[in-house]
């Protein structure tokens, strides 16, 4: 009986590293247990330190150099850009992990436009339930993407106020988007729409359809690509990205860009279109989440 009563030192254990390899698309790590596994450049440059925009993103990336101890991984990105990976991060992304999709309910819309900025009203029907959260987002860049991807349940309304005047806001119709993929990269939709996507950001983890489909039409949109976790959920990893890179330029294609001044209330069906902020200084904005 005592033998199964371990002390958290050792259950938290990490194996550790014996040595790290540089091939031509992929890092091949190797453990001290004799495990080894290969991790793709574009996988590892997408997971370092500081997540690039899939606009940047090098589906031919390579690192500069590489160094390792029994602990972590150094890689050297170009130019000079140094990210850690260690053991137990790797380790945990050793296999392909399929999820299974939550996909939310589409409820009935709100809006008959994806958004609609409206003169504030504290008696419209949609302030007087009140939000179940506020966010409030700085001058920084914040990518356009589904608010709270990573709730089981995703909210169907979001609104923005701006705090300070002249405040911008970016704008995607993603069901545009995804349709417009569907009939100009129609293999690529085909892998996106069958490939969920996981989504983590502190404690909530919840994995969705990028596409709802029914009737053959693209309904609702979901991505976010700022809280993606990290997780290997397919096979073909490049394929993988191929497609975000190219589901991300269409996007980039139909973003719109408005200002909204003291005053208006910018109501976004958060099921459909994809929100965010362009870096802007001295800029404020509150933002808030409905169910």
């Amino acid at each position: 009986p005592h033998s199964t009563c371990l002390l958290p030192s050792i259950i938290m254990a990490t194996i550790a590293l014996r040595a790290a390899q540089r091939l031509p698309r992929a890092l091949r790590v190797e453990w001290e247990d004799g495990l080894s596994a290969q991790f793709s450049y574009v996988w590892m440059r997408d997971n370092s330190d500081k997540r690039p925009s899939l606009l940047h993103l090098d589906m031919n990336s390579k690192p500069e150099n590489c160094y390792s101890d029994e602990q972590k991984v150094q890689v050297i990105w170009p130019p000079f850009l140094a990210s850690e990976y260690t053991s137990k991060f790797l380790r945990d992304h050793t296999k392909v992990k399929p999820v299974q999709a939550v996909e939310c309910p589409i409820t009935q819309k709100v809006l008959t436009v994806p958004w609609r900025v409206l003169p504030f009203h504290p008696r419209a029907e949609v302030f007087q339930k009140g939000a179940t959260a506020t966010m409030r987002w700085g001058a920084g860049r914040t990518e356009p993407g589904t608010v709270w991807p990573q709730m089981e349940r995703i909210p169907s309304l979001v609104t923005v106020e701006p705090i300070t005047p002249g405040a911008k806001v970016t704008l995607v119709d993603g069901v545009a988007a995804l349709s417009l993929m569907s009939s100009t990269h129609r293999d690529q939709f085909d892998f996106l729409a069958s490939a969920p996507i996981d989504y983590s950001e502190d404690m909530f983890r919840a994995s969705h359809p990028t596409a709802t489909i029914r009737d053959g039409r693209v309904v609702a949109a979901t991505f976010n690509n700022d809280v993606r976790s990290s997780e290997i959920t397919v096979d073909s990893i490049d394929r993988y990205y191929q497609c975000l890179k190219t589901f991300h330029k269409i996007c980039l294609d139909l973003q719109h860009t408005i200002v909204l001044e003291h005053g208006d209330v910018l109501v976004v069906d958060n099921h459909q279109t994809f929100v965010g902020a362009p870096a802007q200084l001295n800029r404020a904005l509150q933002v808030n989440v409905f169910n």
